[in-house]
């Protein structure tokens, strides 16, 4: 018997939110039906994506800035309200800052439960550096929703102790992959990859500044005999042609659009050598433990990247390959190209990535979905 609907919102395109995919499949086995509310990013996009529960697609007219967060509060009120009509809604889940007021909103006036994950430190993300007035604004939001919480979700420890200070009580559910089998590699042929070269690759849904694509780019040229690929989206991923041609490293340089998860997680054991090579430029960088490290590992990937806080100790002390060392502008591609270096020296054991991925896995922290749906103040 089925404990009742949950609305899941999400501001992004839900077909390629992993967590959320994660979080939907978790809910659905404790029971639950999810109802997973996001936006279509074109208009020639189905309003709704193959998934074993159900899916809600808005159409807003912008992309970006105050109207756009303006015209998703109301597109993510609106489907509530739908929800709520239709019967039998027991709470709401709200993932980041831009989906939580609708979320609060609806909890209050219809006396249902609500749950807050925080994919990010999103009041110290990129897109907020440099701009202390657009940082000010949410930092109030954030304190306006907060008033009504007293639980929620977040992706790591650092993160969690930051929100621990404005009274919260928070849980930690990293980006882990799922338990299942490794994947099966793509076959380099069908990607136009070289057969006997060494691959890096970084993946990403969206690369923003200072997410390290460019500085793999630039690496490339004092690794020649190398070759990167970079899946996803963003400036950064853009951007990244450009760069390559300038340096005559094109060649050598594989792009690749955001790809469904199976076919993602078969690209990825497809390459030799992972990146996450985040710059710590701001604090949502500085403090955060990208999924893609852990999918890297649950790929029988190595992995090469940046020296942070949290990312960088991670990847020291579960020996699962090298780290950059904090440089100045003129060194980070060389240095980048030294760890990369370090680990086609030094290979990490494949049995031991296999026993790191059997410690970090999204079943370990499962239950605490559930236990994360909370009352209002």
């Amino acid at each position: 018997m089925s404990r009742g609907r949950i609305a899941v919102l999400v501001s992004n395109d839900l077909s390629f939110d992993q967590r959320v995919r994660k979080t939907c499949s978790s809910l659905q086995k404790a029971g639950f039906e999810p109802v997973l509310i996001g936006r279509r990013m074109a208009r020639s996009d189905a309003n709704r994506i193959d998934r074993p529960y159900s899916t809600r697609r808005i159409w807003l007219s912008l992309n970006s800035g105050p109207g756009f967060y303006l015209l998703l509060q109301r597109g993510l009120w609106r489907e509530l309200n739908r929800c709520h009509a239709e019967g039998e809604l027991k709470a709401i889940w709200a993932n980041d800052l831009d989906t939580l007021w609708p979320a609060i909103r609806g909890g209050k006036k219809w006396g249902l439960d609500v749950a807050y994950d925080s994919h990010e430190w999103f009041t110290e993300a990129e897109g907020l550096k440099g701009n202390p007035i657009r940082k000010r604004i949410w930092e109030r939001w954030e304190q306006r929703c907060f008033r009504h919480l007293r639980r929620m979700l977040t992706v790591n420890e650092a993160i969690a102790s930051a929100y621990r200070e404005k009274g919260l009580d928070v849980e930690v559910v990293p980006n882990v992959p799922e338990t299942q089998a490794q994947a099966k590699p793509m076959p380099r042929i069908e990607l136009a990859w070289p057969e006997k070269k060494t691959m890096l690759l970084m993946q990403g849904a969206f690369m923003d500044k200072d997410r390290g694509a460019l500085d793999a780019v630039r690496a490339l040229v004092h690794l020649p005999e190398v070759h990167l690929a970079l899946i996803g989206s963003g400036p950064e991923w853009n951007a990244a042609s450009v760069v390559a041609s300038d340096l005559g490293v094109r060649d050598r340089l594989h792009l690749h659009d955001r790809m469904p998860f199976d076919r993602l997680r078969r690209c990825t054991a497809a390459a030799d050598i992972g990146l996450s090579l985040d710059r710590p430029t701001v604090d949502n960088f500085r403090f955060s433990l990208p999924n893609k490290l852990f999918d890297y590992v649950h790929a029988g990937l190595p992995v090469v990247c940046t020296d942070l806080p949290v990312a960088g100790r991670f990847v020291q002390e579960e020996k699962l390959g090298a780290v950059v060392e904090a440089t100045n502008e003129g060194d980070r591609s060389i240095k980048t190209a030294e760890a990369v270096q370090v680990v086609m020296r030094a290979m990490p054991d494949p049995e031991h990535l296999a026993e790191v991925a059997s410690r970090y896995h999204w079943e370990v922290h499962a239950h605490k979905l559930c236990a994360a749906i909370h009352a209002l103040r």
